[in-house]
């Protein structure tokens, strides 16, 4: 799917979620200590990627982020507990260009807070069990990239309600949206 149709070209967007505590507390305690965290990886990456010193001084990105939503775990063979889910849509004019490697400069950013935090990595052949804290790149404005550590977009990020409701509910403050009522149209 073509981002730009979503009305969200031109941003950054991270997927954050915890089921198990972390060495910060319970999962809630987790997300909320790891907000800044993650706004103060994201201000140092721009920075960083930004070889002007005129456009350091610009590159302030705007963070929107998504309440919190609990939901049940998806996709696992074993009982878990429910997830905490937000969510942040990261919007600059002075993002880096895109590519390969700023991307997975990111990712090995925010894989290191996921580590600060207490997350052990997965066994070989083991997919989605807890965690204390789980950070993913949904999307990178319009970039597009495939191989064995990084895939842009997400490729399953459009099939997850716990991506969906939250990125729904930041696009909804963009764009006026009301309910149409008509007795025509009834749905019972």
């Amino acid at each position: 799917m073509e981002l730009s149709n979503l009305n969200i070209k031109n941003g950054l967007c991270i997927s954050l979620g915890a089921n198990i505590d972390s060495k910060f507390g319970s999962p809630l305690d987790s997300l909320l200590v790891c907000k800044p965290k993650v706004e103060e990886i994201i201000k140092e990456w721009v920075d960083q990627s930004n070889t002007k010193k005129e456009e350091n001084r610009k590159s302030k990105p705007n963070f929107i982020w998504s309440s919190i939503y609990e939901t049940s775990p998806h996709g696992v063979e074993n009982e878990q507990p429910n997830y905490l889910n937000t969510l942040v849509l990261v919007k600059s004019n002075y993002f880096p260009k895109p590519s390969n490697k700023k991307a997975k400069l990111l990712l090995k950013e925010l894989k290191k807070l996921e580590r600060f935090f207490g997350r052990e990595e997965m066994p070989k052949g083991k997919k989605w069990l807890s965690r204390c804290l789980d950070l993913d790149i949904l999307w990178w404005e319009d970039f597009h990239t495939v191989d064995e550590e990084l895939t842009l977009p997400h490729p399953r990020f459009m099939n997850r309600n716990f991506v969906i409701t939250p990125l729904s509910e930041i696009l909804s403050r963009s764009q006026k949206i009301t309910k149409f009522d008509d007795p025509k149209w009834s749905i019972k």
